[in-house]
């Protein structure tokens, strides 16, 4: 009596040792792709930027600020919650920054409370501003009195800028008094005082025997 069943587990085991099919499924089994390996992160770029403000440290474009109410010394940021989702800060990255017209010594990093390391630039922590849609704008500066956009040493944009304008420009101090003029001397004082010339000299009398010579009748 002729028996199909082994003939067809046959079948179905070289079917599953050929093309990975699921006996119970029917349908061949799908392979789940590796996920991609996540890119690393672009380092930090640190750039100094001529401005209407004067020389303002950049990042990727935006405009850089410091936060009158942190420290330098040492540093630290006291700008947390809203402030600073309004005002975010610059993280530090993996990998050497990329600076262009900033010292390297004057980079470095400062713990935040949640726990990143954020950029600060001669020990003043660095922040972007939400405000600041497109690269290059300086919409936060003065915001407050308290924010200002940073130059590559630290202390605020404008005030260098200022400083440096009235060092090369001299002109701008007060013209010194002029000197007082000379004293007249003597002789001078005496004639500009418009004394009177002197009386002329009176005429020399006549001789004694020249009295009748005038009038005299002779012989």
């Amino acid at each position: 009596m002729f028996r199909p069943m082994p003939l067809l587990v046959a079948a179905a085991l070289a079917l599953v040792a050929l093309g990975g099919y699921d006996i119970l499924r029917g349908a061949p089994e799908s392979v789940a792709p590796a996920p991609a390996a996540a890119p690393a992160p672009a380092p930090l770029e640190l750039t100094a930027a001529q401005t209407p403000l004067g020389e303002v440290v950049t990042s990727a474009g935006a405009s850089l600020y410091r936060f009158d109410k942190d420290t330098a010394k040492p540093a630290k940021s006291n700008c947390v919650g809203q402030c600073a989702t309004t005002w975010p800060p610059v993280l530090a990255s993996d990998g050497v920054p990329q600076l262009a017209g900033i010292s390297p010594g004057a980079v470095g990093t400062a713990a935040r409370p949640d726990g990143t390391r954020q950029v600060t630039l001669a020990g003043w922590p660095l922040y972007r501003y939400a405000g600041d849609t497109a690269p290059g704008e300086l919409k936060g500066e003065g915001v407050g009195g308290v924010w200002h956009a940073v130059s590559p040493s630290g202390k605020p944009a404008v005030a260098v800028s200022k400083a440096a304008k009235q060092a090369a420009s001299p002109s701008e101090a007060p013209a010194p008094a002029p000197a007082p003029a000379p004293a007249p001397a003597a002789a001078d004082a005496a004639g500009s005082a418009g004394a009177p010339a002197p009386p002329p000299a009176p005429a020399p009398a006549p001789a004694p025997g020249d009295e009748g010579s005038g009038g005299g009748y002779g012989y």
